[in-house]
């Protein structure tokens, strides 16, 4: 009778204890809750901060049931390992993103503002949140690299998965491409020595600019260029001399110094009958 008592007795508590820690943990929630609604955060935030209040309480609730239900350590250990583990599969996603946050915030692989390129996206930096970063997207290489006005959500567990490639690191220049099309007849030994003296006026204060990157850059990075000076590249196609102008120019700046060279050149043309565009 008394075994009878006793048992009934361990399992009263114990649905007590089991009800206590669900008032317990409801009323934080609730109370937690009211402390976010009444931050002036944005919705994205306010979303966040609740997602990861009601992870923690679940969390909470899950790991005192093996306590109050199991009679012995180790089986509460157990317990709690093998909800944990079930917890971690689960949540796979959300914990990368949340260590991917903390990889940003103290690797500083990228911060707002920076120009980056991952996963085949590109675009500049405008937030960086627990889950995800946010980069305002720009047009690839045949688009000039401006702004499309889409802003793209990526997850932080991305740095992990993608390679990255930061514009603003390091060496702050990209090597960008000019392909001009002369026609087979024209003197085009002429037309190259002429557009090369053009890019490198135009070209004159970045390569001074270029070459203190890289001295300074070369204390914690392996940069190298022999040559930071313009080339020009001479090749036959479709009936025509394409000579491809390669030259330093700063990420955000590419079509705008394609622009300026193409209204040196057109009016440089001009004066010279002996060259035509292809």
């Amino acid at each position: 009778m008394q075994k009878y008592l006793l048992q009934d007795t361990v399992l009263l508590n114990r649905i007590f204890y089991t009800l206590a820690v669900l008032v317990g943990l409801y009323i934080i929630n609730r109370y937690t809750m009211r402390i976010i609604r009444k931050k002036e955060y944005d919705p994205a935030k306010h979303f966040t901060l609740q997602k990861i209040v009601k992870f923690v309480v679940m969390t909470l609730f899950f790991i005192s049931l093996p306590i109050i239900w199991q009679g012995s350590s180790s089986k509460i250990l157990s317990s709690i390992g093998f909800i944990t583990a079930g917890l971690a599969i689960a949540m796979r996603d959300v914990i990368l993103n949340v260590i991917g946050y903390l990889y940003i915030l103290n690797g500083s692989p990228f911060k707002i503002g920076d120009r980056i390129e991952i996963s085949e996206q590109i675009g500049d930096v405008i937030d960086i949140r627990l889950l995800q970063f946010s980069i305002l997207e720009v047009g690839k290489r045949v688009n000039g690299e401006q702004s499309t006005g889409r802003i793209i959500h990526i997850p932080n567990m991305f740095v992990f998965n993608f390679p990255l490639a930061n514009y603003e690191k390091g060496f702050k220049f990209i090597w960008n491409e000019l392909m001009i099309p002369i026609d087979r007849n024209s003197n085009w030994e002429l037309a190259k020595e002429l557009i090369y003296k053009l890019v490198e006026e135009q070209n004159a204060e970045i390569i001074e600019e270029a070459q203190a990157q890289i001295d300074a850059a070369g204390k914690d990075y392996l940069i190298y260029y022999a040559n930071l000076t313009p080339i020009i590249y001479t090749e036959f196609k479709d009936n025509k001399i394409i000579l491809t102008v390669r030259y330093l120019c700063e990420p955000r700046k590419a079509r705008m110094t394609e622009h300026v060279l193409w209204e040196a050149l057109l009016k440089m043309l001009k004066q010279y009958e002996e060259i035509q565009l292809g």
